[in-house]
Parts: structure tokens; sequence; C-alpha cells
């Protein structure tokens, strides 16, 4: 009914198309007597289905008799209902079945032009149509074989004899993507996507059922599977957002170019704002610049950054309230704030504001997280939006953006400081490394290898940055390094380096130019994250002199200097695609459309196999949720759906088996008592002798004992209560979505500030050259720099207990990138 309407006309009729869905889906339930026993059979001559006006004045395929495929005979029928369950999957499987591509055994990923898509299209077709996971997938979703067989077989010959990929088709069916980039399943994908399209469409259905026999049953199992995942729009899933005039102003440019900053000072001018970033670091760090007038309002004469290289006090005159929400943390310093910091995941679009800074918008690309930036740049209800960012973002969010009616400003911004590639490496030799350099490596046992040869070699001590520490330690990591007066001239750390800390970086080295990905394989770092890495050197206003603003960068090994000078010289390519997520009303609604015990991880691939997409969006990769879906298919699947979709979205390193243990048996407490207590769950681990252990040789040391946790104790310590810190995040995590069952919110948190200040204690003992009687205060343990009113334990409770209850109805919808946002 809506699909070539304008916005605001598929808006305004929006409430009179969900009736017309609501009475459609009411008749389909009645025709079906699976269902509803004693019923008559819906009659597909005497209903009408829903129009669709952008396909139906399509030619249909040619009603002609097809020759015998290469099939073969089809089997006999198998009724839905009468169709036998499969057997689950052992539970020690990571996954409820396993998800592929025809192609991945037979057929390398291809590379395509646009003029050789209709003839990959058309030729590959067989090899797609007779693939048997297919059929299987199609058997999930609910088709029983015979018709499979029968479809897949018209499919084939429709798309073989070019009828799909006439020009009044080619858009309609999107076989454009065939030409984008693609992973392992991408082509599988485009194809079942395309079959559903063909399948579902009015004219062709009619076609099928009369002439292939196809049962009615199937063909509304189709109708109703596409009906309920199709978002060829994805704007007008914000019509709030839709119904606004919106000034959206891109700010890009390559790293160290103050594109970020011309924004945050236009969220300081503000009157109502919000800020949102990749990392609840930086949702930390601007709340806290925000709140000291550290950042200069719009407007207001700025001046030029202080020698020295301190710390910035700030001005309180600019000084502006403001809020902080991320996924496990909450920073409220008063009622009725102005403006707000927060991840990106966790921004709403309920609340409208005059300004919005959504930080790094290239990563509405990224495969597991870029649906959170989809959502921002599609749904933020403010006036002005401000997207900062690389270049390679703005065609993607222009596509995103075209039909909406916003306004869409670029600015283009130039490195403030000149980057240089070293002419040589390091050639392996560590002694040549110097006060200010950040070592870049992609391993927790590499960085700690290469801190305690560094610290041998030089003497220099040597702070570290790594994914497992969490934001605070990292945080404190930072500022030590960027201290003169602490003693720790170098940084090492992974690729977190890349953004979210402010570090006073003179020279990246990189240890290497690529690293394991989830496979085993090494992956050469892209073009992008290497000029994000390397472009941390020679931030402006950061180094000490400022006469000499310059950033430098190579690496360690010979081998590895020529692709880091490739990288830097190369262009920035577009953003192929910006990516969409999932959200707990859709699945909601899919499970209701597939067969009955259907395993999680069929939900969640049903989308992006059935669902129509703009040739610009592809979904979010799920792949990192297949042990999360097999906890939830055999130990979780009797909660309500809603609990069962928020335990997809839940901080959980499936991949760290202590942790995860832990967080197993709070979630089976969650269950089966309804109420969950922390202390009881860690009763079997050694978390807090390990913690009591260390803040017994923090304590002494600080009296000026001598300490008797050796540094080997020390470091398999660090390791247990990083795994601790991330069971206290989940639970927080928790606490904010179902503050009644985790209840315990306080004493957590209080526990959860001990671990962060015996964590960065840890990494400071861990440093050889450190010397020990030299009493050494960790910011961590210095008091707050915004003061809070403090008040009785009772009081605390009560009011966060009323805060979270009141705070969890107004949590914007969730996606499946907020797994990996709130354990950032």
């Amino acid at each position: 009914m809506l699909r070539n309407t304008c916005v605001r006309c598929r808006i305004s009729l929006r409430h009179t198309d969900e009736l017309l869905a609501w009475m459609r889906r009411g008749r389909r339930h009645r025709s079906q007597s699976s269902a509803f026993p004693g019923l008559e059979p819906f009659d597909a001559d005497k209903h009408s289905r829903r129009p669709r006006s952008d396909i139906d004045d399509i030619e249909p395929f040619p009603r002609k008799e097809r020759k015998p495929g290469p099939r073969g005979a089809l089997k006999q029928t198998r009724h839905p209902a009468a169709t036998p369950q499969k057997p689950l999957p052992s539970p020690l499987a990571t996954s409820s079945r396993k998800v592929h591509s025809p192609f991945d055994h037979h057929h390398k990923i291809p590379v395509l032009s646009e003029e050789e898509v209709v003839p990959f299209f058309e030729e590959r077709a067989i090899a797609w149509a007779t693939d048997p996971v297919v059929l299987d997938r199609l058997q999930d979703y609910g088709i029983p074989d015979l018709d499979g067989r029968k479809l897949l077989n018209a499919f084939e010959s429709e798309v073989r004899s070019g009828e799909l990929s006439k020009p009044t088709n080619y858009t309609s069916y999107g076989l454009q993507r065939f030409a984008q980039p693609h992973d392992r399943t991408s082509v599988d994908v485009i194809y079942t996507t395309i079959f559903f399209s063909w399948a579902s469409r009015p004219a062709n259905q009619k076609h099928l059922q009369n002439q292939l026999k196809i049962s009615p049953d199937t063909l509304y199992t189709i109708e109703r599977l596409m009906e309920t995942t199709d978002r060829w729009f994805p704007a007008d899933e914000f019509p709030e957002a839709r119904m606004m005039h919106r000034k959206i102003i891109m700010h890009v440019g390559p790293t160290n170019s103050g594109k970020t900053h011309h924004a945050l000072r236009a969220l300081a001018a503000a009157r109502t704002g919000v800020y949102a970033g990749p990392l609840r670091l930086l949702a930390h760090e601007i709340w806290e610049r925000l709140n000291t007038g550290q950042i200069v309002p719009l407007g207001v004469e700025e001046s030029a950054p202080t020698e020295g290289g301190g710390p910035r006090k700030g001005n309180p005159a600019y000084a502006r309230p403001c809020n902080m929400i991320t996924g496990e943390e909450q920073k409220m310093v008063g009622i009725n704030v102005p403006l707000l910091s927060s991840t990106v995941e966790m921004l709403s679009f309920v609340h409208g504001f005059d300004v919005a800074v959504i930080d790094e918008i290239q990563m509405i690309s990224d495969p597991d997280r870029g649906a959170g930036w989809t959502n921002a740049v599609l749904g933020i209800r403010a006036n002005e939006v401000h997207l900062c960012g690389e270049e390679t973002a703005v065609p993607v969010v222009q596509e995103l953006l075209k039909h909406t009616g916003d306004e869409v400003i670029v600015r283009r911004y130039e490195r403030l400081t000149p980057l240089v590639v070293e002419e040589e490496s390091l050639n392996g030799d560590l002694t040549k490394v110097r006060k200010g350099d950040c070592i870049v490596t992609f391993s927790r046992s590499n960085i700690f290898g290469l801190k305690r040869v560094v610290e041998e070699k030089t003497g220099m001590r040597c702070a570290v940055v790594y994914g497992r520490l969490p934001p605070e330690v990292r945080s404190e990591q930072a500022a030590l390094f960027n201290d003169p007066d602490s003693g720790y001239d170098v940084i090492i750390g992974s690729d977190a380096i890349g953004m979210g800390l402010n570090l006073r970086i003179k020279r990246v080295i990189f240890e290497a130019t690529a690293k394991h990905e989830g496979t085993g394989k090494m992956t050469r770092l892209s073009v992008s994250s290497v000029k994000q890495i390397a472009g941390r050197a020679g931030r402006y206003g950061q180094q000490q002199s400022q006469t000499d603003l310059g950033g430098f960068v190579t690496t360690i090994h010979p081998e590895d200097l020529q692709y880091l000078r490739d990288c830097i010289a190369q262009p920035y390519q577009p953003l192929p695609y910006a990516r969409v997520g999932l959200d707990k009303q859709l699945l909601g609604e899919l499970s209701s459309c597939l067969p009955p015990h259907t395993p999680m991880s069929t939900l969640l691939e049903a989308p992006m196999f059935i669902g129509r997409l703009p040739a610009h969006a592809r979904y979010a990769d799920k792949h990192h949720l297949s042990a999360a879906c097999t906890f939830i298919d055999y130990n979780w699947h009797d909660m309500s759906n809603e609990d069962r979709v928020l335990l997809l979205f839940a901080p959980v390193p499936w991949r760290d088996f202590e942790t995860t243990n832990v967080i197993k048996r709070l979630l089976l407490k969650h269950k089966t008592s309804m109420s969950v207590n922390l202390a009881h769950a860690i009763k079997s681990t050694n978390f807090m002798e390990t913690l009591q252990l260390m803040e017994g040789a923090m304590q002494a040391q600080a009296h000026g004992a001598p300490s008797k946790v050796s540094l080997s104790t020390t470091s398999k310590s660090l390791v247990q209560l990083e795994s601790f810190h991330k069971v206290i995040v989940f639970y927080v995590w928790m606490s904010f979505r179902n503050p009644v069952v985790y209840a315990d919110y306080d004493n957590v948190m209080e526990l959860k500030e001990r671990l962060e200040v015996v964590l960065n204690w840890c990494l400071l003992n861990l440093s050889k050259a450190l010397d020990f009687s030299q009493k050494v205060t960790s910011p961590l343990i210095k008091s707050s720099k915004l003061k809070v009113e403090h008040k009785t334990k009772h009081q605390l409770r009560k009011e966060n207990l009323l805060q979270r209850l009141d705070q969890a109805s107004l949590l914007p919808s969730a996606s499946l990138a907020s797994s990996i946002a709130t354990s950032s």
C-alpha cells in the first residue's frame, strides 16, 4: 500500500496500513486448518492480498511448461503439521545449525563489476538452487519439502531464462548487490532474498498455485515472512524523526584534523544536546569535559593550546551540567540536565534535542556494531545532527538520508599536523624506543612481553592498554603516559588505542601489520585501521613543544614498513553499505511466523535471508552470537521471548570459559528463583580471595612494607581479576534492565570500584623498572574530580531502584550490536 509514496505520506498512512495488515493476518490465521481445526481452508480466489504497487506492474514470468530440470524426481510432500521436528544438536555444539554458503567449498568469493552481475546471477542459479543447504533452510522456515523443490526448480528456470534480470526487475530485485564486496554468506543471502521476493509477488503466486500446485499454506507462509521482514524503507522505522526537517552536518577528515572538536563546541553551546560515541571511555571523557568546562562553546573565542602539555583544568564559566548513560554505568549530576553523553547503542529516540553529535561515523559499516550508527543517523530526534568521522562514510550516509527530507552538509578537514613515515624501521632493536613512543601489537601476551623487554632495555616504564582492561583502568594508564612527571614514558597497546583515548604520542610503532582473527588465520589490517592508529601520532595541542607538532610512524620489523607506507599513501575507499540490526519487536513478530520450537540461530538468520533491504544496507554479522544461541536453546528456551532476546544483547564474553560459567550460574538463578545474588554465584571461584590478596599487598606497600606478592602472582591475579570485572559488568548491565531480579546494585558497584583500583595497582607493579620503595599513587585511588552528594546506603538503594525502574522503560530498543558496545 505504501511502497511508492513519499516519506511523509507513508508516515501519515502508517496507522491505516497497520490496521489493514492486522486484518490480513487475522484472515490468514483463521484460514489455516492446522492452527484452527474445523475451520474452512483459505480460498485464494476469494480473498485479496496485500497490494505491492512497486512490483505489481512488473510482468510475471511466462506461463509455459518447464522441461524436467536437473533436480530429478520429486519426493513425497510432507505437510508441515506432520513433519517430525528435527532433533536439536548436542549441547556441546556452538550453534544449533551450521550456516554456510553453497559457494563456500566450491567457489572463491567473487569480485564482480556491474557488467558481470547478470551473467554471474544467471549462470550460478543452478548451483544455488540445487544445494541441499538451501532446501534445508526453506524447511526450517516452514516450507514443506515438495513445495520447496518445486519453487526452487521454477525459480532456477526463471533466472536462467533472463526474466529476473530484465531492466525492469534489476533494481526491484536488488541485483546490483552482487557488485558489492562479499563475504562467505553474502551471495547466498542475495539469492535467497531474491527468491522470496519472487515467490511472494501476487502475480507470481497465482501461477505457482494454479500451474505448479504449490500449497496455499506455503504461499501464505512466504507472504507472511516477507511482510514481517521487509525493510525496503528503513528510515520509516523512525516516524518521529521523519516528521522533522533535520540539518545533518558531516565533519569528515583524517585523525587529528579537529573535526570532532568543532562538533563538540556546537554541543557545548546548545540548549539541549547529546553526544554518542563508540566506547564507554569516550562517553566518560566527554561527560567529564562538559561538566568541568573543558570545551569552549561555539561563538566564544578559543585560546591557543598551553605550553607544557599539562592536563587542562577547564573554565568554570564554560561548564555545562551533563549526565552519562552507557550499557553498564550511569552518572547523574542532576535531574532534567540539558546535556547527555552516551554510547551509540544507548541513544534514546524518544527524547528530542537541539544538537546531537555522533562520533566515529565510519563505524556505520562495521560488521558487528554498525547497526547502532545506522539507527542513530536515521532515528535521532535533533534539529542539528553532527556526524564526525572519515570521508569514507559520506556516500552511504547520503544514500540513507536521500528520501528523508533532511538537509545534508559536508565539511571536510585536513590534518592539523604532518604525519611522516620514517625512512627505516627499528630493525627489531627495541633499544631504539624513545620517550613518547606508542607500540601497537595485537595480543595480550605480546603487550606484556614487549613491556618487559622495553623496560629492561631502555629503563623507561611502559603503560599498557588492551581490550580486556576496564575502561576506567585504560583511562588511568593513559593518564600515566600523558603525565610528564609520572615516569611512564612509553605506552604499549592493542588497536584499542585507535580511538577513545587522548594520548600525547610522538611516534606510533607497529609491532605487526596483521593480526589473528577468530578463525585463527592471520589477516592484514585494513587501510582504514592503519590510518586511524597511525594518525594518533602528533596529536594537535597534546605535545609538550608547540614548535614541533609533527607525528611519526614506523614498524619494528622491516618487512612491515612497505605495507605501512602503502596504507598511509592510499586514498580512502567509500564504504559500500551501512549495517542494520534486529530488535526485539521484529524478532517477536517473526517467531510467530516460523514453526514452533525454531532454534534461536534460525530466528536470527531468517530476516537476513528473507527480507528486502535497500542496496546500500546489509545486516550486521551475527556469527559471534552462536554460543549465546546455544545457551538460550538449551537453558533459556522456556523464558519469555523478551528475556531470550535481551540475553543476546548482554555483554557476555562467551569465549572466556571461567567468566561464562559464573554468568551461566547467575542466569540459571534468574530462571529458577527470579532473584540473583552475586556472592552466591562466585562462591565456587577464587575471585574474592584473589581480590583480598591483592588488596592486602596494596595496603602493605602503602605503609612502606615490602610486598610479599611476586610479579608472577600479580600477573596471574590480573587475569583472574579481569574475568571477575566482566562478571560484575554483566550484573550491572542486567540490573539496569531488570532491577527487581538483579537488586544488589549498590554492593556490586562498590565491589566494581574496589576491583578497578586493584587492577590499576597490579599494572603499576608489573613494571620491572618500578622502584617499590617509591610510593606511587594511582589516579584511580584519588577522589573524583566531580563532587557527588553523599547519602546513606538506604537512601541510595531506594533512589537507585526507583531511578532504574523508571529508566528501564525508557531504554532504547536494543540492537544486536549492543552486546559488543557495552563490553568495550
